[in-house]
Order: C-alpha cells, then structure tokens, then sequence
C-alpha cells in the first residue's frame, strides 16, 4: 500500500508541474513550423526524438507566442563527426528564445547556444539584445561529444537564466525582444533534440 501510495503523489506532482510537452508524437506541425532552408524533409520525429540532417540551415519555430516561462530541452549531435579545422570548429545548432520576423535568414531573437565548444553562451541575434551575459568556450568541462546536453532556460520579465546540465552558467537582463517564439536550430550539422516541454510563468 505504501509503495502504491508513493507513485500515486509522485505521479501527482508530476501531472502538476505545469509543463506541457513540445515533443511532437507523430509530425514535426503538431508543435513546430519549419522556416528558413532547411526543407521540411530535413526534420524527422521518432520515438520522442526531433532529428535534422542540418543542412541547409534553417529552424523549427514553435507555434506558441511566450513571454514569461521556462524551456526545458536536451540536444545532442550525431556521434562520430569529429573536428575538422581547428578547436573551436565544433558542430553547431541552437535555441533561439524571443524569435520574432526573419532578418537574413535567422529570426531577430535571443540564442542560447548549442555549439559543442560553447555551450552556455547568450547573446543577441540580428538585433536582439541582452545586458550582462557571456558569450564565448565559457563552460570548459563538457560531456563527451555525441552525449545529450541538457537546458532549463528561464525568462522572466526581461531577466534570461541558463542553467547547464543542473548548473547555472549565464544570467542577462533587459531582454528585447521582450518576447517571441521559441526556436530550434539546424546549422550545418546533423542534431537530435528531446524531452522539449514548457511552462509559462505569470
């Protein structure tokens, strides 16, 4: 009786939590629009998993508009692929947060990045802004390449925090765009993304 009793309130606080999942269960247009050039063929779902082949780039953007919430999301790249030039020549992908119209060929946002060598990082795009956060190879002990990588994003009236799996890393204030979609990005190289849920905040 204890035990039922134990994943009955787990099962509770669970239901409670206030997220709601953006992980597609059959079609990537359950949740997410394609824009940029990636072509929609690029961007699969399977078994909970959001794959694109990465090129040409382009993005998912999310159907819901977002002010005040937080993203929980985790991202991988495809085991294998290795460096090419040098060392920060890492595969690349994203989350861009605020997204509003396209200014050649990324939404004007917030990204929190997705680059292997810097993860981490916060920083405008074509024109978005953000006061006192890092860009840059900010987090130097990283999980093996090709392993899943976790975020919990919160943006709350203007104020971005970016905690790295479990810890924090980046804080920025004086977000503009002060709110917008959430994206995913594809830029060149095959990634997978899971586990995509959201909770708005009041």
């Amino acid at each position: 009786m204890r035990n039922i009793f134990l994943v009955f309130c787990c099962t509770l606080a669970w239901a409670g939590d206030g997220f709601v999942s953006l992980t597609p269960k059959r079609a990537i247009a359950e949740h997410w629009t394609v824009e940029g050039k990636t072509p929609p063929e690029a961007w699969t779902v399977r078994d909970g998993v959001i794959a694109c082949t990465g090129q040409p780039n382009g993005f998912l953007r999310s159907k819901k508009t977002l002010r005040n919430f937080v993203l929980r999301a985790e991202w991988r790249f495809q085991k294998g692929w290795e460096q090419k030039r040098g060392s920060d020549d890492w595969p690349n992908a994203g989350f861009f947060i605020h997204a509003r119209e396209v200014k050649d060929g990324w939404p004007i946002s917030l990204e929190v990045q997705g680059h292997y060598g810097e993860a981490g990082s916060l920083f405008g795009v074509r024109g978005g802004k953000i006061t006192g956060a890092k860009r840059g190879p900010i987090v130097k002990q990283r999980p093996p390449f090709g392993e899943w990588d976790k975020y919990e994003i919160t943006s709350k009236d203007g104020k971005v925090t970016v905690v790295l799996n479990g810890v924090q890393v980046n804080e920025g204030t004086d977000a503009s765009p002060a709110d917008g979609n959430v994206c995913l990005q594809s830029e060149g190289w095959p990634v997978y993304y899971r586990n995509l849920a959201v909770k708005e905040l009041k």
